[in-house]
């Protein structure tokens, strides 16, 4: 896994990260391999087996979800809705509460916008 450092992204023009490489599954619980992290952004690529889902949480950054593969459904605020491959979700850092299920194996790409 390639894993960006601040002060390495300064000297770069363009980075290709190949997510799909990176994407693993545990009976465990989900998985999360962080990708790039700099001052304005931390992106990871996450694997849900069926069942497993992130505990409802408050983040203090706006968040985007991209689903690469699979089925789900996000709570937010009290609210589900169903979402599935090529998904894209907002969710504003003033939400309360958060929180993503898998109905079948699936990936997520999740972006913190800082």
């Amino acid at each position: 896994m390639t894993f960006m450092q601040p002060n390495k992204i300064k000297s770069q023009k363009m980075r290709i990260f190949e997510v799909a490489s990176m994407i693993q599954f545990s009976q465990k619980g989900h998985t999360k391999s962080v990708f790039y992290d700099s001052d304005r952004i931390k992106a990871q690529v996450m694997g849900f087996e069926p069942g497993q889902r992130i505990p409802p949480c408050k983040m203090d950054r706006d968040v985007v979800f991209f689903v690469l593969s699979g089925s789900g459904k996000i709570i937010v605020d009290g609210e589900e809705k169903k979402i599935e491959k090529h998904s894209w979700i907002f969710v504003p850092k003033e939400i309360e509460s958060r929180s993503l299920q898998a109905d079948t194996r699936m990936s997520v790409l999740a972006i913190q916008l800082r």
